[in-house]
C-alpha cells in the first residue's frame, strides 16, 4: 500500500501540468496560511495573500490606520507583505512600551532599501540597538547640540538662511507664488552650513544637485521596495534596484567628499572646530585617543552616515512644518494676526528673533505646537523592533516583531483632545495665555530611546524661523485663487500640503 501511494505521489511529477497545479495549489495554501496572525498576536484585518494589507493602505494610510483602531482596538496587527506589523494606537500602550519598556521595544526593523541607504545599518536611524549603536548616537546628540542652542544656529538663520529667503521672495515682485520651494531652500542652506560650514545661493548647482538627490531618493524609496515587503525580489536585479543602488552610491560619495576634504584640514594637536563634521573629527580623535575599541564605534562609514542621517531626516520633515505653517495662517488671518501681535510687543521690527525670546511668545509656541498636532508630517515614525520577548497592551510579542506607532491617531484622538480636526492653538495655553506643559499625548518626534535625535534642533530652528517669517510678511491667499487646501495628502508616508500660491505682503519697517 506503502509503496503504491508513493509510486502515485511520485508520478504526478512526470507531468509539467501536475507541477504546475501542485505549485500553485501549493502558494495560494501557503498565502492563505499567512494572512494569519501569529499565535497570541493582537487582532487585525484580513488583507490579502503574499501583500496583506498594503492595497488598503495605498492610499491615506492615516485615514486607514485609524479606522483600523476603531474597529479592532488599541494594539492591532496588519501583514505587510509577507510581514506581520504590530500597530501601537494610543498613547496608553505607546507609552507603555517606549517609555515603560523602552529597551524591550528600543530596536529597529531591517529591510532592503534601508540596508541600502544605511550601508547595512551603520547610522543611528536604521542602527539596530547595539552598545555600538549607544555610543553613535551620544556622538550624533554631542555634535547636534553644539548647533541647537546659542549662538551658532541664531547666526545661521539671523545672518545666512532668512536674508537669502527675503532676496528670493523680494525677486518675486508681490507676485503669487507658491513658498515650498524657497522654504526648502533656506533650510537646506541652514542644515548645509552647519553639516559643511557652507553656503549656497539659490542657483547653486552643487545645492540643486544634492536636493535633486534627495527628492529623488524619496520618490524610489519614499515608501519602500517591492523587496522590502517581499524579500525574494532584492535577489532580481530589477530597473528599480539598480537606479537606487546607482543613486545610494552618489549620495555617499558626495557626503564622502565632505568628509575628506575636512580631514585634509583637521588639525589633530589643535582641532578647530567650524561645523559638524569637524565635531565628529574631534570626536572620532578623541576616541582614538582613548582606545581602539571605541575608535572601531566611529569608523568613516558611520561618520558619513551621521551626517547623512542629519542632512535628510531634518530637511523633508521640517521644510513641510513650514509649509503648513504659511497655509494655515494664511487660512486663519486672525491667528495670523495674534502672532504678529505677540512678536510686535516683545521683538518689534527693528531685530531678528533670538532663541531667549522663546518664553516670551507663548502664542507663537502653542501655534507651532498645534501645526505640528494637527498635520503631522511624520504620522507613524520610524518602525521599532522589540529587542526581545515582552509584552504591550496585554498581547506577548516575541522577539524581533515589528512595531508602527500610530501618532496621528494619538494627536487626532478625542479623548486626549477637544475636537482635535479644529486648529485652535489656545488648547496650548491656560486662561491667562500661558504656556501649559506639554500634554502627554503630543508625540510628534516619538518617545523613548529613539525619540528623535535632532528634536532639539527642530524645535529650536522652527522657533527662529517661524519668527523671521510672520514678522516680516504677512501671508495672504493669492487674489482670485482658491485658499491653500488643508486636507492632509500622504505622499512617502510624510504628511504632505498640496501646492498653493500666496501673496507674501512685506511688513512695515521690516523691507
Amino acid at each position: 500500500m506503502i509503496v503504491e501511494i508513493l509510486s502515485w505521489f511520485l508520478g504526478i511529477f512526470t507531468s509539467p501540468v501536475n507541477v504546475l497545479i501542485l505549485l500553485v495549489v501549493f502558494l495560494v495554501a501557503y498565502g492563505l496560511l499567512n494572512l494569519r496572525p501569529p499565535s497570541g498576536f493582537p487582532p487585525g484585518p484580513m488583507g490579502y495573500p503574499f501583500i496583506g494589507n498594503m492595497l488598503d493602505l495605498a492610499t491615506n494610510p492615516h485615514i486607514k490606520f485609524m479606522q483600523y483602531a476603531n474597529q479592532y482596538g488599541d494594539v492591532i496587527t496588519i501583514k505587510v507583505g509577507t510581514s506581520n506589523y504590530v500597530v501601537l494606537n494610543t498613547i496608553e500602550v505607546i507609552n507603555e512600551a517606549l517609555v515603560k519598556k523602552q529597551n524591550d521595544f528600543a530596536g529597529r526593523t531591517s529591510h532592503y532599501s534601508e540596508n541600502l541607504f544605511s550601508e547595512n545599518g551603520e547610522n543611528i536611524i536604521s542602527g539596530d540597538f547595539t552598545p555600538k549603536w549607544k555610543f553613535l548616537r551620544k556622538v550624533g546628540h554631542q555634535a547636534i547640540r553644539n548647533y541647537a542652542s546659542g549662538e551658532k544656529l541664531e547666526d545661521l538663520v539671523r545672518h545666512e538662511a532668512f536674508p537669502r529667503l527675503q532676496k528670493a521672495v523680494a525677486d518675486k515682485n508681490g507676485e503669487p507664488f507658491y513658498p515650498k520651494p524657497l522654504l526648502y531652500f533656506m533650510v537646506a542652506n541652514i542644515i548645509a552650513t552647519m553639516c559643511f560650514g557652507q553656503k549656497y545661493e539659490l542657483d547653486d548647482p552643487e545645492l540643486k544637485e544634492i536636493l535633486k538627490m534627495i527628492d529623488d531618493a524619496k520618490e524610489s524609496i519614499g515608501n519602500g521596495l517591492v523587496a522590502d515587503f517581499i524579500p525574494i525580489f532584492q535577489y532580481i536585479p530589477t530597473s528599480g534596484i539598480r537606479a537606487v543602488k546607482s543613486m545610494m552610491a552618489t549620495w555617499h560619495g558626495l557626503i564622502q567628499r565632505k568628509v575628506t576634504a575636512h580631514k585634509d584640514k583637521f588639525n589633530k594637536d589643535n582641532p578647530e572646530v567650524h561645523d559638524l563634521i569637524d565635531d565628529l573629527l574631534k570626536i572620532q580623535n578623541e576616541a582614538k585617543i582613548a582606545g581602539e575599541d571605541q575608535a572601531d564605534k566611529l569608523t568613516d562609514v558611520n561618520l558619513r552616515q551621521t551626517v547623512s542621517d542629519i542632512f535628510g531626516a531634518g530637511l523633508d520633515t521640517t521644510t513641510n512644518t513650514f509649509d503648513w505653517c504659511i497655509a494655515f495662517l494664511a487660512c486663519y488671518p486672525d491667528v495670523q494676526t495674534k502672532v504678529q501681535n505677540e512678536i510686535d510687543d516683545v521683538i518689534g521690527l527693528d531685530r531678528l528673533p533670538l532663541l531667549s525670546d522663546k518664553g516670551k511668545l507663548p502664542y507663537c509656541d502653542a501655534v507651532i505646537h498645534e501645526v505640528m498636532r494637527i498635520r503631522t508630517v511624520a504620522p507613524f515614525a520610524a518602525p521599532h523592533k522589540t529587542c526581545c520577548d515582552t509584552s504591550v497592551g496585554g498581547y506577548n510579542l516575541p522577539k524581533d516583531t515589528m512595531v508602527f506607532l500610530n501618532l496621528w491617531n494619538v494627536h487626532m484622538n478625542d479623548k486626549h483632545w477637544d475636537n482635535p480636526g479644529e486648529f485652535r492653538p489656545e488648547r496650548f495655553l491656560d486662561t491667562d495665555g500661558k504656556a501649559l506643559p506639554k500634554p502627554e499625548s503630543f508625540l510628534p518626534f516619538s518617545a523613548g530611546r529613539r525619540v528623535c535625535l535632532g528634536e532639539v534642533l527642530a524645535k529650536s530652528e522652527m522657533f527662529l524661523v517661524f519668527i523671521c517669517l510672520f514678522q516680516h510678511y504677512t501671508f495672504k491667499v493669492a487674489p482670485g485663487k482658491e485658499k491653500p487646501d488643508l486636507n492632509p495628502c500622504v505622499d512617502d508616508l510624510i504628511v504632505r500640503c498640496r501646492p498653493y500660491n500666496v501673496v507674501a505682503h512685506p511688513r512695515k519697517g521690516t523691507d
